[in-house]
Formats: C-alpha cells, structure tokens, sequence
C-alpha cells in the first residue's frame, strides 16, 4: 500500500509536524517551467507545501527552450562540464527568454494558481554578491560567480509572502548582467536562507547509478560516480551543488522529474519518492528508521481500516 493511500490524518499529523515552519528551496529546469502542464502542476505542489505552512524559495533557468532559441537565432550553443558559456549574444537571448518570456510565463502561472508570492526575473542585489567570473583557466564570458548571499535579505522578502521565485539571470555590483547557473543560484539562497530541503526539478527522474534510479544516494557516493563517469554533464552540475549545500547545513537535497505530474508533493510527502534523495553519510540510518515509521504509520492505517 501506498502512502498516498493513507488517510489524509495519518500523513497530515506525520509532515505537518515535521516541515511546520520549514524552508524549501524548489530549483525548475527550462523544460519544467515552459511546459504549460508541468508548471500548472509545479503550482498546485508548491500551494500545497504553503498550505501548510512551508515556505518555499522557487528558482528557474532556461535550459532546453533557452537551447532552442539561441539555435533559431543562429547563435551557437556552448557548454563546459553541464554551464553555459555566455557570450554578448547568447545573453541577449538569455535576457529575453529567461527573464522576459519565461519570467512571464511563470508570473502568470502564479497568478493563475491565486498564490501570494512576488516573482522576479532576476535575483535581487541584495540576495547574492556576484563578481563576473576570471577569464582563466577557461574563459566562460558573461557568467557570474557568487561571492556570498544574504540569508536576511531572502528572510525579508518572506515577511512580505510566503513563496519567492526568481530567474538564474543577476548582475555584479558595477551594474554588469550575467547569466548563473541556476542549480548554482538555488544552492547558494538555500545555503543562505538555511533551506530544510532543496529540490532539483528537471526533466529526468533521478540520478541512475548501473542503469536504476537510486532512491537514495548519500554524499560521500558522489565523488565516486563523478569519477567513474556514471554523473557527467547537468547532473554533475547538480551532485556537486548536493554535496556543496549538504556540507553547509541544508537538511535534505532532492533530485526528480519535473515533467511527471505530482512528483515534488510525492517526493515531499511520501518516505520513498519519485525521485533521488542525497543525505549526509551520517544521516542514512536515520533515514531508514524514518522510512520504518512510515510502514508502521501504514499497518496502523490498515488495520484502523480493516
């Protein structure tokens, strides 16, 4: 049995407890956040968490769509190890997909949804120290690096509404526009912001480890998969951000699909979700003995049912 089956007390009295007050950082690929459906949903999930009483942090990129557009512009797509390198031309096309057309896409769907949020199509200068990244040794062009964030600038803009959402795009202090990675941006606010959770959302439904998708990885796994080759390109991009944001305090680090309605509330809300959760090394008993309690919440259900 399931635990989407349970009754509605059983799983409310368990999370609500547990997340009451929480932050979540929630991180949207391109392809998640310019799929009219994928983002409907991503809404419903994300006024779910609010309803009871999670904060939630949603950060975006372009991804795919941003791929497809420099393509039709004719402007060549340049990636090193999963980043993006961002000439003058390929950031015109970043502004106005990113923080134009898809910024507007996502205001929308929140508008929609009737959500109290504020949406901004670039991060804020208060939240993130941004210098333009050295030339060597590789020369990536307009992409900026986080110098630090600003934990009480992002617990500001909470006094005001419960869910923030922000696009990948920043500026340096002298006013210069750069493109960040956006699993970048979200694991430095969530480090920031001392995030209880943060969760990858693309389109691929975990990290594969020998062909299956791990439900569970924990940081000291990672180096190794990135050395024998089996996380290259995005996904090392997003391990390297787990294990970064797992050392600095965040609770729990999530890795899911997207494009697969319902998945981040599964992921949430269910003991083994849809997706790959990465966990400290020291934690990975305690997360057994978590996933215990819920098979235990469950024989209750069922035997309170039969």
């Amino acid at each position: 049995m399931s635990s989407d089956s349970l009754p509605p007390f059983f799983l409310n009295a368990f999370y609500e407890a547990k997340f009451a007050g929480a932050l979540f950082v929630v991180k949207a690929s391109g392809d998640v956040v310019d799929d009219d459906a994928a983002l409907a949903a991503l809404m419903d999930d994300i006024k779910a968490l609010i309803f009871r009483g999670i904060r939630v942090l949603l950060v975006y990129g372009g991804g795919g769509p941003v791929d497809a557009a420099l393509e039709k512009s004719g402007v060549p797509v340049v990636k090193r190890e999963g980043r993006r390198v961002t000439d003058a031309k390929t950031l015109q096309v970043l502004q106005a997909e990113i923080g134009g057309r898809i910024a507007l896409k996502v205001h929308a769907a929140m508008a929609k949804a009737r959500m109290e949020a504020l949406a901004f199509n670039a991060v804020p200068p208060g939240w993130l120290d941004v210098r333009l990244r050295p030339k060597e040794p590789h020369d990536f062009g307009l992409v900026g690096d986080i110098a630090g964030a600003s934990g009480r600038d992002i617990a500001r803009a909470f006094r005001a509404a419960p869910c923030l959402a922000t696009a990948c795009l920043a500026a340096t202090a002298d006013g210069t526009a750069v493109n960040i990675n956006a699993d970048t941006v979200a694991t430095d606010l969530a480090i920031a912001a001392g995030a209880d959770k943060l969760l990858f959302l693309s389109n691929v439904s975990g990290v594969l480890v020998d062909g299956a998708r791990a439900f569970t990885l924990a940081d000291a796994d990672i180096p190794g998969l990135i050395a024998r080759g089996a996380a290259t390109g995005g996904m090392r991009v997003k391990l390297e951000n787990a294990a970064r944001a797992l050392a600095a305090g965040v609770g729990r680090v999530h890795i899911l699909s997207g494009l697969e309605p319902g998945a981040l509330g599964r992921e949430v809300f269910e003991s083994v979700g849809p997706g790959t959760m990465v966990l400290k090394e020291a934690e990975r008993e305690a997360y057994l003995r978590e996933i215990e309690i819920h098979r235990r919440i469950e024989r209750v259900a069922n035997h309170a049912g039969s």
